[in-house]
């Protein structure tokens, strides 16, 4: 133990010596990462919540509010607000169904393993959801918007924000309201409502910001959700039987304030940041008729940090990136009891790149990059990964990026600590799950297409050590490391833009070949609900005020279980909406009508768990600025 630590330190010595984070390759944002306005994501999928704005994205595939990117499932992907860890110690995930879409500027999804530079649990990839905040452009702005819907769907968002010399602000409320009583199918054809699916929720965000300087700024944020929603369970399944909660309900209380510093050239041309946080999670379900009684749950999670990092442009050729993370997770469960981690660690990396070159590219950098994890409960992690980028800034703009990566997912305190009771036990043996990827991606434009956009991005990935949940001898189930996985595929972009970029044609395309690779039983098996094709189609038409957009989904059939034996039959699904944005009384007003599930499909995503048919909503909006 000593001589782990002593590595440890000399590690952090050597980081803070040498150099500074990996900001320096987030600049260059790899091509296996898209950055999307959350208007634009909105406009394209009518969605209400950030889990289902992301369905169109390819690798991503959305499953009860869950984000999962390729083959990794929800708690292997990390999920990240302003750049800050959500996902808790206790489950391993975070309900992004609780971030409001009006309060997020944009999003970033990084595909692929990157715990060299987030840590644990970024072995599928990160999403980083951005939020928004007053620019100068804005000054004083304040609007509204309100929705109402099928199933009796309310949504109100009222915002204001405001630049006062070195201050601005940004204040946002979200309620949101839904019985969520949909008609479906059931698999014997059937018709049935879905009960005890309500959904209500409020939302407040607060975002200051106050400029120190020319070079540096000081901005706190804070965020408050608050949920209710019916848990109604699932019914008859291909696979699965039915498990009907007719008056079980989840609460969610979630509360986090962060506040960062960050100041250009304070060393030299030394950039620096420094933040710190507080998330303060609740979680609490009740189901009055459980089988053997009444079940109640309370779950506190809380967590609080310090990061540190610098960027340092030591010459035109070489920038250092290092960086020092502390963070400590608690959880006080009615299941667990009171559990806790603390993880140092420290990661660097270095970017060498040659500009100006007469050659096929401009421009050739290579990012090796390297972080250390030390958590206190668990093995330490070393995780590497380079990059080796291409670019050219003809008028083809061709690009070419490869990468390698080793990633983990850290057990859960569920998986460690979970009580032995007559049917479960935890397992604190457990190692962390590795993950190994492969990529190699390019994309150019066609100046004679009006600069039409492809991206096309290999991917080759493995996952040892998963972590599953089985009964061993005695019937009990237990957490070991035994699954592995092994996962190619292929992500597709074609965008075009016609008559003065007034309407847009964007087709993503994922291709993905994700298998069992045990060596047991179900070896060479997909994994379930990893269908080998997904394929998205957004169109839209500007015209002055007016704006119309469509969205087609294709996913091939999804296996529901591990043996292959029962699948969910290919999907195809329709969205639509028109919009009118006048000018009235010196206000910005949005009228807009969505159309979800078009040809009123009856579909399922998980076996068991109904989708709604054909949606209608009205919005209507109003704005300032």
């Amino acid at each position: 133990m000593l001589k782990k630590n002593v590595y440890f330190v000399i590690f952090i010595l050597f980081v803070a010596y040498t150099g500074n984070i990996f900001s320096q390759e987030e600049k260059k944002k790899e091509k296996s990462a898209d950055v999307i306005s959350a208007e634009n994501l909105s406009s394209k999928t009518n969605a209400e919540d950030m889990a289902d704005a992301l369905k169109t994205v390819p690798g991503i595939f959305i499953r009860e509010g869950a984000i999962n990117i390729r083959e990794a499932s929800a708690n292997k992907v990390l999920i990240l607000i302003d750049g800050q860890r959500m996902n808790n110690a206790q489950s391993g995930d975070f309900d992004v169904t609780t971030i409001p879409i009006d309060a997020i500027e944009k999003v970033e999804v990084l595909r692929g393993g990157n715990s060299a530079r987030y840590g644990a649990d970024a072995v599928g990839g990160v999403v980083n959801f951005i939020t928004k905040k007053a620019t100068e452009d804005s000054k004083m702005d304040a609007g509204l918007r309100a929705t109402y819907g099928s199933f009796n769907q309310k949504f109100l968002n009222l915002y204001t924000s405001n630049v006062i010399n070195d201050l601005n602000y940004y204040l946002s409320y979200k309620r949101t309201d839904s019985d969520g009583d949909f008609k479906y199918e059931e698999i014997d054809g059937t018709k049935n409502t879905r009960e005890n699916n309500y959904t209500k929720s409020n939302d407040v965000m607060f975002k200051l910001g106050y400029n120190t300087s020319e070079k540096g700024n000081l901005t706190f944020s804070t965020q408050y959700t608050q949920s209710e929603s019916g848990t109604p369970g699932s019914v008859q399944g291909l696979a699965n039987w039915p498990i009907i909660t007719p008056n079980a309900y989840l609460r969610i209380d979630n509360m986090f304030f962060n506040l960062n510093y960050a100041q250009k050239e304070v060393f030299g041309k030394a950039d620096f940041s420094a933040n710190t946080y507080f998330h303060n999670f609740r979680t609490r379900y009740d189901d009055p008729d459980a089988w053997g009684g009444p079940t109640s749950s309370d779950h506190k999670n809380k967590a609080y940090g310090v990061e540190l990092a610098q960027n340092n442009p030591l010459s035109d050729l070489i920038s250092l990136d290092y960086g020092y993370v502390f963070r400590h997770d608690e959880a006080n469960s009615s299941s667990l009891g009171e559990k806790s981690r603390e993880t140092h660690s420290g990661h660097l990396a270095a970017t060498l790149g040659i500009k100006d070159i007469n050659f096929l590219f401009n421009s050739i950098s290579v990012v090796p990059a390297l972080r250390y994890d030390a958590p206190d409960d668990f093995e330490k992690v070393l995780s590497p990964k380079v990059s080796l980028m291409f670019a050219n800034g003809g008028a083809y703009a061709f690009n070419l990026n490869m990468h390698v990566s080793k990633s983990y997912r850290a057990p859960t305190f569920n998986d460690l600590y979970w009580p032995e009771d007559a049917y479960t036990v935890g397992n604190p043996d457990l190692k962390p799950e590795k993950g190994t990827s492969y990529e190699v991606g390019f994309g150019f434009q066609l100046p004679f297409l009006n600069n039409a956009q492809i991206n096309i991005n290999y991917f080759n990935s493995s996952i040892d050590d998963q972590i599953i949940w089985a009964p061993r001898a005695d019937f009990k189930w237990t957490p070991t490391n035994v699954e592995k996985s092994k996962t190619s595929g292929l992500e597709s972009y074609i965008g075009f833009k016609f008559f003065d970029e007034s309407m847009k044609l964007d087709i993503n395309h994922t291709y993905m070949d994700a298998k069992d690779a045990s060596g047991e039983e179900n070896d060479g098996k997909l994994l379930i609900y990893r269908p080998f094709n997904k394929l998205d189609v957004n169109a839209g038409y500007v015209i002055g005020m007016y704006e119309i957009n469509a969205n087609y989904q294709f996913m091939s059939k999804r296996y529901v279980n591990v043996d292959n034996s029962e699948s969910l039959p290919d999907l195809s699904l329709v969205n639509a909406n028109v919009s009118v944005k006048p000018k009235l009384f010196q206000l910005n007003w949005m009228f807009r009508l969505d159309l979800n599930n078009v040809f009123d499909k009856s579909y399922r995503l998980s076996d068991g768990y109904p989708m709604p048919g054909r949606e209608i909503r009205a919005t209507i909006g109003l704005s300032l600025h």
